[in-house]
């Protein structure tokens, strides 16, 4: 059987595609009266390529979507056949960093749209089962250790999109509650990522209760979360870009990495451990042309309190209507070095990311990840923790520099929005 990959490549919640062209390519009965179905980026395997990864890097080269393109996932092989010949497909899922566009003449005729389009227009053979299997899933919400709470959510919110046009769209049976069913199970998956819940309550707060009004909002939802987090990184780096000396940050906030390309600022950037996400960090504003010192997490404060550090620049897990926040284990040294030092701290998030509560919950990583031998060790892996308001210059959104009035506000809109579990409970 014939092996080809199919390329999906995200950029802003939305894929790209163009006339299918290669070898997954159907024309209709009067091709000159019309267009190849849509699909992804196709290509065939080719027998000198070890691994299909390979082939489907080729093929976006071939597409000409060049620029800072990462995979993000592998799916399972799955059968399609064109009617007369059945080819093994390899899915993947790139994403296109955010803030960096992807070039190229193919890029230019194709576009991007939302993966529920391959249900709605006249789409190549097996593309949306293609794509079902790179999509995002509670488990990866649930599991995911080395990305931001804002990414997290985005990758929620595409779920509940994904399954209400499943639904709405003929592809899936069950109706709304199904939908339902699966916005509660991702609202709950990440109990200290308060952002997840609120993004998926604006998907699912509306008075339509159909599976084509919970789609179209969650793809506006999506749109305005984007918006919000490119935003909230506009506001912030104004107050940094002023500021001399390098910028300390820990961990793998986008909204963090963003400001700092905006700002232009030299980092230096915390491993972030156990899970090490901060080297992921620091590659990528590497490659966004920054100058970066990756250095230990326990070294970090030190490098603050006596090195050349400008400011500290913190993403936020949750932010907190006291006017604290809850962000990676590792914060709360960096802030109070950084009150030591004289050195501002701010805090950057969009909005969505205000908690109702006071509360931080303590969420853990596994244990092994710190000790994995056979003496009887007590292990404390937290993966969050509170930073006080008043170790805090400023918490930055998309809406400028906040106060805690403002703050508590945006609390009681999104305690109003969450409604509709209960709401919904009660038919």
């Amino acid at each position: 059987m014939t092996a080809v990959v199919r390329a999906f490549v995200r950029r802003r919640s939305r894929v790209f595609a163009r006339p299918g062209v290669g070898p997954l390519a159907v024309s209709r009965e009067d091709p000159e009266s019309a267009t190849n179905p849509l699909d992804a980026v196709v290509g065939d395997v080719r027998a000198d390529e070890a691994d299909p990864t390979e082939s489907a890097r080729r093929a976006l080269r071939a597409a000409e979507l060049s620029g800072d393109i990462e995979l993000v996932r592998c799916g399972e092989p799955l059968s399609v056949s064109d009617g007369t010949v059945d080819r093994t497909v390899y899915p993947f899922l790139f994403e296109a960093a955010a803030g960096r566009e992807t070039s190229g003449s193919s890029a230019i005729e194709g576009e991007w749209l939302p993966p529920t389009d391959f249900l709605t227009r006249d789409a190549a053979p097996g593309v949306w089962e293609s794509y079902r299997r790179v999509a995002p899933d509670v488990d990866l919400v649930r599991t995911d250790e080395t990305h931001g709470a804002s990414w997290l959510s985005l990758r929620a919110l595409e779920a509940v999109r994904d399954a209400a046009g499943a639904v709405a769209f003929g592809a899936r049976d069950g109706g709304i509650d199904r939908v339902a069913a699966l916005a509660r199970e991702l609202r709950s998956a990440r109990p200290s990522m308060i952002v997840v819940r609120h993004r998926i309550d604006r998907a699912m707060s509306g008075t339509e209760r159909t599976p084509e009004a919970v789609h179209d909002r969650a793809v506006d939802a999506l749109d305005a979360a984007h918006d919000a987090d490119r935003l909230a990184a506009e506001r912030a780096a104004t107050p940094i870009a002023d500021l001399p000396g390098s910028v300390a940050t820990l961990s793998r906030s986008g909204t963090v990495a963003a400001t700092l390309r905006r700002a232009g600022s030299a980092a230096v950037v915390g491993e972030s451990r156990p899970s090490r996400e901060g080297v992921a960090a620091a590659e990528g504003l590497v490659d966004a042309g920054l100058d970066v010192t990756l250095t230990t997490d326990a070294a970090l404060p030190g490098l603050v309190r006596e090195g050349d550090v400008g400011c500290v620049l913190l993403g936020a897990d949750r932010v907190l209507p006291n006017g604290g926040v809850a962000n990676k284990v590792g914060s709360y040294p960096l802030a109070l070095a950084a009150a030591d030092a004289d050195v501002p701290v701010y805090a950057v998030a969009a909005a969505d990311k205000i908690a109702t509560t006071d509360r931080v919950v303590r969420e853990s990583g596994e244990a092994s990840t710190v000790y994995d031998g056979d003496r009887d060790v007590e292990v404390a892996n937290p993966i969050f923790e509170r930073v006080p308001g008043d170790l805090l210059t400023g918490v930055i959104t998309e809406e400028g520099r906040l106060d805690r009035a403002a703050i508590s506000e945006r609390a009681r809109e999104h305690e109003s929005r969450s409604a509709w579990v209960s709401r919904w409970d009660r038919g």
